[in-house]
């Protein structure tokens, strides 16, 4: 598996009575290999945060595990989700974008929860998550480093953001300008100078 980093530590005899809470609480009994990831590392996350494999490709934000943060913790996170996707898998980890990272309750199964078509909440919608791996060793050991965008994809975005103007922006850079002794620009001319 490759390496991991713990982000929110315990100590074991506090993972182990919160896992057995957890699991008598919702009545399901955690996959080995889950439940071995938090008394190991609990909430963590992989020095490689990347996938990108099969036509599909996410960044890892974390695995969920015993937290007091709602958007670590597996309990919230559980009863967040877990009518909102097939009965047999629940939430694992957090996906940037507000996917997530599932898993199969009675397997090892990793699944890839995309919220904006895998949302079982809404009308007519039953479509299963994606498989990503046969268990959690594989998955993780799939992970790669995140790529740097191209040049090319660079300038796209420079050439396609803006600058955000508001009142109050404009304020603080008339104020910044009076400071050196410039006259004050109107709205309308910081908008030419800073978006062109």
């Amino acid at each position: 598996m490759t390496k991991l980093v713990t982000l929110v530590e315990l100590d074991k005899e506090v993972l182990i009575r919160k896992i057995k809470d957890f699991e008598l609480r919702y009545d399901l009994e955690l996959p080995i290999s889950f439940k071995q990831l938090i008394l190991d590392y609990n909430v963590c996350k992989p020095v490689k945060t990347f996938y990108k494999k099969n036509n599909l490709e996410f960044n890892l934000n974390y695995f969920f595990g015993i937290s007091e943060d709602k958007y670590q913790s597996l309990s919230e996170n559980y009863e967040t989700y877990v009518n909102r996707m097939p009965d047999e898998i629940f939430p694992i980890g957090s996906i940037a974008g507000g996917d997530l990272l599932c898993m199969n309750k009675k397997s090892d199964e990793v699944y890839y929860w995309f919220h904006e078509t895998d949302e079982w909440g809404l009308e007519g919608v039953d479509k299963w998550p994606r498989k990503v791996a046969e268990s959690i060793e594989e998955f993780t050991n799939q992970l790669i480093l995140p790529e740097l965008p191209s040049q090319q994809e660079i300038e796209i975005a420079k050439k396609n953001s803006r600058v955000k103007i508001t009142p109050i922006s404009v304020k603080i850079k008339n104020e910044q300008r009076e400071k050196q002794g410039l006259p004050p620009l109107s709205f309308e001319e910081w908008e030419v100078l800073l978006n062109g």
